[in-house]
């Protein structure tokens, strides 16, 4: 099957040419956009509506979606778009996309010219600008977050056409250069670049005459409808010519000369924390998985993914074992937030980051995502550097942001486990156990409130559900508010309708935050969680979706994916059995939820009465 986005949208599969109604060629237009990677429902909501979306606006995208599978299940793609919360990633290679090939010939030109080959790198400079069916990609599709990205696009052509038309000017190939190149000036009358080269290739072709009235029809239009005079580089050229010294503006210009990179050691981590408590187990493991493939010898680089649901204090653990590390990774450490699934960052910007701090001037930092590559795996490639990448939302946006060497190591933290990175040793992190978050409590809260009994600590602790965040936030509140008894304290958190809103302190907003996370699951999924909110502490199994859902076996299980997709169930193994179980604070926000619907159940029926024993209970003295 072959996509094409670089002109009109085109699909065509094993049965010829598909079509497509209007609102599913906005949605496949954006997956070929950003192709390999997931693009959220709420992008596309973006896409279709604009800014004036309908209240059943994800659902809508969700069915064009499936129109969009049949159709190219049909053309012989049954697994193009594949489901990766919190949206959708049509998969494709460089031969079934023409954006991908366009991008990988456009790299390979590039290397070739830096490697002294001038004639190849036209020719496969050449052979990407074919590949554009007209200069404006998605014609057609009527989206204004398309229309915006395709002039993006746009913009890129006419820089790989210049780049194209300066190699072949050194080569002195300017006859086949000049008719082109008049029709692309007249089209794009302010790019002063084009209209320079124009005038190069005229000069070269013997017509100086025409050069000149290029550059002056050029000054009139930008004095006309602009009141500027034209930039120094065409003033520059046209003092040239009139002084028969053009073949000195041929040569490469500074801004496109080799820059030298000056070595250095980044220091991207964050600060440790004082009173890191616990972990000691996991701690020696992810030291002793980073050293394995270097003690055998292997060739391969030592990835370490550390997993677990949100507030269970990955990121602090991460950072903590990079700090003891210092002294074996001598040429630094780099560290980078990828956003996970909801907000995942763009691994572009996060390797221009990267090659910045290890010495790039900022002017020789690659346009792609391939070149920025394959620079920072050679500027890695004979040094020992420790890699930390923060949340990550999927193997795809990791994959260009690994070292190739194995003197380098690399730490992920991620909600999920990362299938496709294989090779990688995945450790789970589980809540603090009573022991731990007692001792970390004391530890927060130090010598400065020394009333406090040794059962409320336990207490207080069990009530944080051995979540690093709520013990550290509890902590707080205990230090900055003295008067405060802690058995006051733990009144209010026994409250599961309150004990978001007394751990929010210090400008951090845990409703919120929660609240980020229910927004972005569906219907189905937020109605399994308010569902098994209700059930006992003892978990629930995958079997008992079903009937508390009373939808089909199906559709049961996929809202259960989506949560452990997320990353919001623990799993456990009781009597050979697995459980899954809601904990935590997000537990207690979907408790808060669950009595708000007391009345009126969240399919908008009369509903079950929740389970409010956890609301109404006290502490026990």
């Amino acid at each position: 099957m072959w996509f094409r986005v670089l002109g009109p949208l085109e699909v065509v599969g094993t049965t010829g040419h598909l079509s497509f109604p209007p609102r599913q060629r906005t949605v496949l237009s954006m997956l070929l956009l950003e192709p390999n990677r997931v693009v959220t429902v709420e992008r596309l909501v973006d896409a279709v509506w604009d800014n004036t979306p309908p209240p059943t606006a994800k659902e809508q995208v969700r069915i064009c979606v499936s129109f969009i599978r049949r159709a190219l299940t049909g053309g012989g793609r049954p697994d193009a778009i594949v489901t990766r919360p919190p949206g959708y990633s049509i998969q494709c290679t460089d031969h079934e996309l023409d954006l991908l090939e366009f991008n990988d010939l456009v790299a390979s030109g590039r290397r070739l010219l830096a490697q002294g080959r001038p004639h190849d790198a036209a020719d496969t400079l050449r052979d990407a600008l074919r590949l554009w069916r007209g200069a404006v990609p998605l014609a057609g599709v009527r989206s204004q977050l398309v229309q915006s990205i395709g002039t993006q696009l746009a913009e890129r052509r006419l820089a790989v056409i210049e780049e194209y038309v300066d190699v072949r000017l050194r080569l002195g190939q300017h006859h086949e250069l000049t008719s082109g190149l008049a029709e692309l000036v007249a089209a794009n009358p302010f790019r002063e670049r084009l209209r320079a080269r124009l005038m190069i290739a005229l000069y070269q072709g013997g017509r100086q005459a025409e050069a000149l009235h290029t550059y002056r029809v050029g000054r009139q239009l930008f004095v006309e409808q602009l009141g500027l005079e034209p930039g120094v580089e065409l003033r520059r050229l046209e003092r040239a010519i009139l002084a028969g010294e053009v073949a000195d503006l041929l040569e490469p210009e500074e801004a496109s000369r080799p820059v030298p990179v000056r070595p250095a050691a980044p220091r991207l981590l964050p600060a440790d924390i004082g009173d890191f408590t616990g972990r000691r187990d996991l701690i020696e493991r992810v030291r002793a998985a980073l050293r394995g493939p270097r003690d055998t010898g292997s060739r391969a680089v030592p990835v370490v993914i550390v997993t677990g649901r949100p507030w269970l204090g990955k990121t602090t653990l991460a950072v903590h074992v990079a700090h003891a590390l210092d002294g074996e990774y001598p040429d630094g450490q780099l560290f980078a937030r990828l956003g996970g699934a909801a907000r995942p960052a763009d691994a572009e910007g996060v390797l221009a980051r990267f090659l910045g701090a290890l010495g790039v001037p900022g002017r020789a930092v690659p346009d792609t995502l391939e070149e920025r590559t394959d620079m920072y795996r050679n500027l890695l490639s004979d040094r020992r550097i420790l890699v930390v990448l923060d949340d990550a939302g999927g193997g795809q946006q990791v994959a260009p942001l690994l070292p190739g060497s194995p003197t380098c190591s690399v730490i992920l933290t991620s909600r999920t486990r990362l299938a496709v990175l294989g090779g990688a040793t995945t450790l789970g992190v589980d809540p603090l156990d009573t022991q731990e978050s007692v001792e970390l409590l004391t530890r927060a809260v130090g010598q400065e409130r020394g009333d406090i009994k040794a059962a409320d600590i336990a207490l207080l602790a069990d009530l944080c559900a051995g979540e690093p965040l709520a013990l550290r936030l509890a902590a707080e509140r205990l230090k900055s508010q003295p008067h405060l008894p802690v058995r006051d304290l733990i009144v209010r958190l026994y409250d599961d309708r309150r004990r978001l809103t007394e751990l929010s302190y210090g400008g951090l907003d845990l409703v919120a935050m929660v609240d980020e996370i229910w927004q972005g699951l569906s219907p189905l999924a937020r109605r399994l969680l308010r569902r098994v909110s209700r059930l006992d502490d003892r978990g629930f199994q995958g079997w008992m979706c079903a009937p508390l859902l009373d939808v089909a076996e199906q559709d049961a299980q996929d809202a259960l994916t989506e949560l452990l997709g997320a990353g919001l169930l623990d799993i456990e193994r009781q009597d050979g059995q697995v459980v899954f179980q809601l904990r935590g604070l997000l537990q207690a926000f979907v408790r808060r939820l669950a009595a708000e619907d007391s009345l009126i159940g969240d399919t908008g029926h009369a509903a079950e009465q929740p389970d409010e024993s956890r609301d109404t209970a006290v502490p026990p003295w």
